[in-house]
């Protein structure tokens, strides 16, 4: 039990969920930020009414912890239609950073800073963010070498998430309740809009397992860590671990363009920083992934 005080953002988002009761469950104490909203929170969870883009609210809010994780912020890149979710991101990024002292901070980028690619995307590759959502993430990189220093600060760079209690819009919630609700009979195509991408899909779990394995490191060589399996997986073969789960066979055709003006082909991670830095693994396969969440659906 390590009985920790633990400040966590975005707590009542995806990852943050799942962040909070793996925290709890290590025995920390975990302080959750709340707008005054009244977030749903997992059960033992504090909450503290703070408005990270209101400095003013954050008089009370303790500057020393030993860990902060920040997830909050605007998150689905196809929301980025106007620069107000790239500010919005930068603002309270900033606001927090400038009231902690002494802390380790875990800053939660995203793979989308890193330029088009056919290859791996290692930590040193070249970055050049293919939309908004990545350019906020981008600036928000790099706030992290003004306080460093002053703060303990590591960067993550997620990849491609799936797990209970994602949004039920992005593509493999869809999919899922798309396919669950044809009949076991049907034989007909399966239509899919977009291209046939590659991407590196990562179990939510494993996430979380991530960010507690950067967190616990004691003066790493490096600060900025993928997180990801370093798998490639074509959205056809989301598709069709799906259809094996159900027992059917159906042909997968493809729309054959872009999501997306920002949508790219190929984006796949190395994770051997993170592994030869914490000897961190990924450990739930695809078809575990989706099984957890076709089960977490009642599909």
């Amino acid at each position: 039990m390590t009985n920790r005080r633990i400040l966590l953002t975005g707590a009542s988002g995806f990852v943050g969920r799942h962040m909070a009761e793996a925290l709890l469950r290590l025995g920390d104490h975990v302080v959750a930020l709340d707008r005054g909203i009244g977030l749903d929170l997992p059960d033992g969870v504090e909450p503290l009414l703070v408005d990270l883009l209101d400095p003013a609210s954050m008089a009370d809010l303790p500057r020393h912890w030993d860990g902060v994780v920040h997830l909050a912020g605007a998150s689905i890149p196809s929301l980025f239609a106007t620069p107000a979710p790239v500010t919005f991101n930068l603002e309270i990024t900033l606001n927090l950073l400038e009231h902690l002292q002494d802390t380790k901070v875990l800053l939660v980028s995203s793979c989308h800073v890193y330029a088009p690619s056919g290859l791996q995307r290692k930590e040193t590759d070249a970055i050049v963010p293919q939309g908004r959502y990545g350019l906020s993430k981008h600036l928000i990189e790099q706030l992290a070498p003004h306080y460093q220093g002053r703060l303990d600060i590591r960067v993550a760079r997620p990849f491609n998430h799936l797990g209970p209690g994602q949004r039920p819009e992005l593509v493999v919630p869809s999919l899922l309740r798309r396919l669950a609700a044809a009949s076991p009979a049907d034989t007909s195509p399966v239509h899919m809009a977009g291209w046939n991408s590659v991407r590196d899909f990562i179990d939510v779990r494993d996430v979380v397992s991530a960010y507690l394995a950067i967190l616990a490191l004691e003066s790493p060589a490096q600060t900025t860590f993928n997180v990801c399996t370093g798998r490639a997986t074509s959205i056809e073969d989301v598709v069709r671990t799906v259809l094996d789960l159900q027992g059917v066979r159906r042909e997968i055709l493809f729309q054959g363009s872009p999501n997306s003006t920002d949508d790219i082909p190929y984006l796949v991670g190395d994770p051997a920083q993170l592994a030869n830095a914490a000897g961190w693994t990924a450990n739930h396969p695809l078809s575990d992934s989706l099984r957890t969440m076709m089960q977490s659906l009642s599909l």
